[in-house]
């Protein structure tokens, strides 16, 4: 029944009281939704911003953070090329002319854009590529073969490593690098960045006074105050030298840019094309970006398909487990309790002290010798039993009328029957709780699991996330706890009644 009744209501006193319950309900439910959508929208960005903490990510909105994310994102986060380009003193014409030369270009003329960045773990270029190979090979087996590899599935594969602007570099020739060529002319021009030999000559500077600017003589530098404004007249000695020492032996006729500059006299238009794509192409640019962490994590979680059954199996044993163990002590000490009863309970409670950490080690060392590690029986017997539980039960249990007992040993029951016609049916509540009390346990175990269980085959999903922090970045990170999350909130929606009757009986009893 309610605290207050109708009628006191309508007090002024009781509404202000209730105003202010429900005031700190509100602000206490916001600290919890707050962090969570938090960790939601995080999913949806990438390394240039996903630092920011807003709940709304700007490049929804900022066309500007459009742009610096498809930037970076098109050269892999490339410092020195990314002011490069920016730097370059560009007219911002003949788009179009630009567009069809890079569709006209010799493949070992550019280089393929979007590719996974040293700090991220897939890419735009590589989902596109693993796509590709789907097409191409039925099977991962088959592609295995063709490429003599042992790949675990089609989104483990890379593209091939180009090093186009090594002077000397040769591919590793054979049906992969042929397919690869062949990928690489079904891109579009905004995955194409050709071969800039001012670019080259830049770099090449830099190597020589070891990234010191100040180092480098005033007749090459000139005006510029960084590499990548260096302008390099090819008649100078640094830039024979170079051609000499560094230049590939594809651009000898001088690549791309020369040829763009005998039929145009013009700087290539790198940047003004690529700010033209963001503005014709911004809404899919912003599909792409927020979905990719999130089909990442999905890819991954199938490549580990075997984790889903792990964690699904786990799970269920735990449950059954915790609903057999737990009710069967908690009866036996509520029927027949013994002088002891009250050191046993303290007993039981007294595990609740420890942090699980403790028991770990111990735990690990005993089933190593019963030979039990990397099974699931190494992953639910040690927690089989619960202090928590079986005092929870037995508080429940002690409450039932006895008479419900009495009755049941006048028609003959066995104990066994009243267990199971009597008090597990009225403790349905209570017992539908410690389900999902052993359910959220046992999802999100991942330290003990990972422990006594090392072969990956037996691994959970928790136990895969875990590792995959150590090479994933933030925002990917984000993308899988929302994801691993997803099956704890719906049992929480679902059961929100099943919780309150097994937190309140108890209570009320």
């Amino acid at each position: 029944m309610p605290l207050v009744g109708k009628v006191g209501r309508k007090r002024a006193r009781a509404r202000i009281a209730m105003g202010v319950i429900y005031t700190i309900l509100i602000l206490g439910a916001l600290t919890t939704i707050y962090p969570f959508l938090l960790m939601v929208t995080t999913g949806f960005t990438g390394p240039t911003d996903q630092n920011e903490n807003k709940l709304i990510p700007a490049f929804w909105s900022d066309a500007q953070k459009v742009e610096d994310k498809f930037f970076d994102d098109k050269y892999a986060g490339n410092a020195s090329y990314l002011a490069m380009v920016k730097a370059r003193p560009e007219d911002g014409k003949q788009l179009a002319e630009y567009e069809k030369f890079l569709t006209e270009l010799d493949p070992m003329q550019w280089h393929a854009g979007f590719r996974t960045a040293p700090n991220q773990v897939t890419s735009k270029l590589s989902l596109k590529y693993q796509s590709w190979l789907r097409d191409k090979f039925s099977s991962i087996d088959k592609l295995n073969v063709a490429y003599i590899e042992e790949n675990i599935a089609f989104q483990t594969v890379q593209p091939p490593i180009e090093q186009l602007d090594k002077k000397g570099w040769k591919p590793r020739v054979g049906q992969k690098w042929a397919d690869w060529l062949e990928f690489k002319k079904s891109l579009g021009p905004e995955f194409r960045i050709p071969m800039l030999r001012s670019r080259m000559v830049q770099e090449y500077i830099r190597a020589k006074y070891q990234n010191q600017i100040g180092q480098v003589p005033p007749e090459i530098a000139g005006p510029a105050k960084t590499f990548e404004e260096l302008r390099i007249d090819p008649q100078s000695e640094i830039f024979k030298e170079f051609e000499a020492k560094a230049l590939p032996d594809g651009l000898k006729d001088g690549g791309p840019e020369a040829r763009w500059d005998a039929k145009f006299g013009t700087v290539m238009p790198v940047r003004s094309f690529d700010q033209q794509f963001v503005v014709a192409h911004s809404s899919e640019i912003k599909s792409e970006f927020t979905s990719r962490n999130y089909r990442y994590v999905l890819d991954y979680m199938l490549i580990n398909g075997r984790a889903i059954a792990n964690t699904a199996l786990f799970c269920c044993l735990v449950i059954l487990t915790h609903l057999i163990v737990n009710p069967l002590a908690a009866y036996a000490l509520s029927r027949y309790p013994l002088p002891s009863s009250g050191k046993i309970l303290i007993f039981l409670l007294a595990t609740m002290a420890f942090p699980a950490e403790v028991a770990m080690i111990p735990s690990f060392l005993l089933l190593k010798d019963l030979h039990l590690l990397n099974t699931f029986a190494a992953l639910v017997l040690p927690g089989a039993a619960s202090g928590y539980m079986i005092f929870l039960l037995k508080g429940f249990f002690d409450s039932l009328p006895q008479e419900l007992y009495e009755s049941g040993q006048l028609d003959g029951a066995k104990e066994w029957t009243m267990l199971r016609k009597i008090a597990l049916p009225l403790s349905k509540p209570v017992l539908g709780y410690l389900a999902l009390l052993s359910f959220m346990g046992a999802y999100g175990a991942f330290m003990y699991a990972f422990l006594v269980c090392q072969d990956r085959s037996m691994w959970t999903i928790m136990v895969f996330i875990y590792q995959l922090q150590n090479t994933a970045p933030k925002a990917v990170m984000m993308a899988a706890v929302t994801i691993a999350a997803i099956p704890t909130l719906i049992v929480f929606l679902l059961c929100q009644r099943v919780i309150m009757r097994g937190i309140v009986l108890p209570g009320e009893r």
